[in-house]
């Protein structure tokens, strides 16, 4: 199956955002949603528009092509979140299934891409690549979730890349190949006996000036079980890593990052 989903967001005159440009095709179909049932981006929660992932379809199945494209205006502020998880699972002849997102954020606009975690099945094979673009003023919240299988199930193969540019400049790339395809991914290594990854990348022009310690004060350690890490980028940006036994203790690690 070859699918793919636009999202592209303006501001308004009076402050608030509107959708220019909302399509998809299953199992990347889109709705807007009222932004009181989230928390939108950081403090500024007025004029910030609210979509949600709705998945029509199973999958993404082995073979799968998937595209999902978000555009984000000058000063225009965008959430994007999902109604739950995606699973990922193997298809008839043994493929490989793939979502590419490519997310461009103008000046002075925001985006917080915060879908449920993706859960990689038995025998699956997947992978997820992510580029975003940012404006040198532009603001990001973006947060991915992986889980190694279902309950009491081994786990599939998956493969995560993020790059993130900043004013043309490469502020993160960073990937993660986790499953049996990939020797010693399920060590101590990579992720031991920890069954749910996760990663937080924030960038705000406002901390600029601002050292690692005041941008944010997380434990090494946290009472959710599991084990979080915030690492300074070269920009006003920040990379939260997790690691946990499930995803929900991994969501509740991520859940208590103050800025999200």
């Amino acid at each position: 199956m070859k699918a793919s989903a636009r999202l592209v967001a303006e501001a308004r005159p009076d402050g608030g955002t509107r959708l220019t440009a909302l399509a998809g095709q299953a199992p990347l179909l889109l709705r807007q949603t009222d932004p009181a049932w989230e928390q939108p981006l950081g403090p500024e929660a007025a004029g910030t528009a609210l979509v949600h992932l709705v998945g029509g379809a199973a999958g993404p199945l082995g073979g799968d092509e998937l595209r999902c494209s978000v555009d984000v205006g000058p000063g225009a502020r965008l959430r994007v979140c999902s109604i739950a998880a995606s699973v990922a699972l193997p298809g008839p002849h043994g493929r490989e299934s793939s979502l590419e997102i490519t997310a461009r954020v103008a000046a002075g606009a925001a985006l917080s891409w915060s879908p449920q975690p993706v859960i990689a099945a038995r025998d699956a094979w997947h992978r997820t690549t992510a580029r975003v673009d940012l404006a040198e003023d532009a603001r990001l919240v973006w947060r991915e979730e992986t889980v190694l299988g279902r309950h009491g199930e081994e786990s599939g193969s998956i493969t995560t890349r993020l790059r993130v540019h900043r004013a043309g400049r490469v502020l993160l790339d960073q990937t993660l190949a986790v499953g049996p395809r990939y020797p010693g991914s399920l060590g101590a290594a990579v992720t031991g006996a920890d069954r749910a990854a996760g990663t937080l990348v924030i960038v705000d022009p406002a901390w600029a000036h601002v050292d690692l310690a005041d941008r944010l004060t997380l434990a090494t350690r946290d009472d959710a079980g599991g084990a979080i890490a915030v690492l300074p980028l070269a920009g006003p940006a920040v990379v939260v890593s997790a690691l946990a036994a499930d995803g929900l203790a991994l969501r509740r690690l991520l859940d208590r990052v103050p800025f999200r």
